[in-house]
């Protein structure tokens, strides 16, 4: 007795990362999917954006944005405008002898027959929420942008208020950096929308701007509107620290503050609560001793200061007269009592 399994489609299969699923299915589009399958079905081969077209229908300029989603998520990795499969990618994919991992759903044997797969060991997932780690995520394209502006009640909410906001209509782009901050970042619409006003506010309010200051915030974990104001206090108040520096310091119009200079200003006004005045000091005497501004040598004058208590000129004036009169004590008498030495009895030779 004969037996034969007709498999059909399945007699010819490959696979696909979870990572895929889990992590890039939502916030892709058409275009993105179908480019990514075909280069997973023909992972064995070498493509251009022509094979690539030609296999999909997609079009060759649309190419290089829909691999480098892909490559934002880790799936793919480009090396000189090269794309290949990470080490990681590659291991879910195929092992040593082209076969499919064991650790997939199901196999195919020699034989063409079904053969279902126990996993050996899985670990226990946590359900948590993930922080956003992409440094610099995709944005959606025009045609799936207009798609989920027409079905998406939501989006279309935040698109009206935000024109509201801003006091124009929003571009196809601006509307499709909304659609990231929303869907890929995660921040809900209030958050968005206060970060707009936010924005507007320092006078920068531009969409630019925008997607910036959003993609930090997603990546701090600010999903709240009482995170979102924290974090705008945060941000104003290690500005007007800086200010003070930057007023005594004479380093005002120096275009944006480096992230070292404000955390300096933080530190010395802030937590340390060094006035001006104090400020003013350790910054002449920084110029007296080195000949220039160091903010570096001025921030160990400061930290010995505060180590010690000094909050005010009078603090300094009279610590710096008991340093003094210790160091004198410390120092080794060099006078001669000679009435002691005649007294001494010396022995005649």
């Amino acid at each position: 007795m004969s037996i034969k399994i007709n498999l059909g489609a399945w007699s010819s299969v490959f696979a696909v990362p979870s990572k895929i699923v889990d992590e890039g299915l939502k916030y892709s589009d058409g275009v993105k999917l179908k480019v990514l399958l075909y280069v997973l079905r023909n992972s064995d081969k070498e493509l251009d954006d022509k094979d690539i077209s030609k296999g999909t229908g997609v079009n060759v300029t649309d190419i290089p944005e829909a691999l480098d989603y892909w490559v934002s998520l880790g799936v793919l990795s480009k090396v000189n405008d090269e794309y290949t499969f990470p080490e990681s990618t590659n291991a879910e994919i195929y092992n040593k002898n082209n076969s499919l991992k064991e650790n997939t759903d199901v196999l195919i044997s020699d034989n063409n027959s079904l053969v279902e797969n126990t996993p050996i060991e899985k670990e226990e997932k946590i359900e948590q929420k993930q922080r956003f780690t992409v440094t610099r995520p995709q944005k959606p394209d025009y045609v799936f942008t207009s798609q989920r502006l027409a079905v998406d009640e939501e989006l279309a909410l935040l698109v009206n208020e935000a024109q509201s906001t801003f006091g124009k209509t929003l571009s196809n782009s601006d509307i499709s950096t909304l659609l990231m901050l929303k869907d890929t970042c995660g921040l809900p619409l209030d958050v968005i929308l206060m970060l707009i006003q936010y924005c507007i506010s320092i006078g920068k309010g531009n969409m630019r701007t925008v997607e910036k200051i959003g993609i930090g915030w997603a990546d701090d974990g600010i999903y709240t509107l009482e995170a979102a104001d924290n974090k705008i206090r945060q941000i104003k108040q290690t500005s007007k620290n800086f200010a003070v520096v930057s007023s005594v310091f004479g380093i005002s119009n120096v275009g944006t503050p480096t992230k070292k200079q404000l955390e300096y200003g933080d530190k010395w006004v802030g937590e340390w609560k060094f006035s001006p005045e104090m400020l003013r000091e350790a910054y002449e005497r920084c110029v007296d001793t080195k000949g220039m501004m160091n903010l570096k040598y001025i921030d160990g004058i400061l930290k010995r200061w505060h180590a010690n208590g000094i909050r005010n000129t009078n603090d300094l004036i009279t610590f710096e007269k008991l340093s003094s009169k210790q160091g004198d004590k410390k120092k080794p008498s060099s006078s001669i009592d000679y009435s002691k030495l005649n007294k001494l009895s010396i022995p005649d030779v």
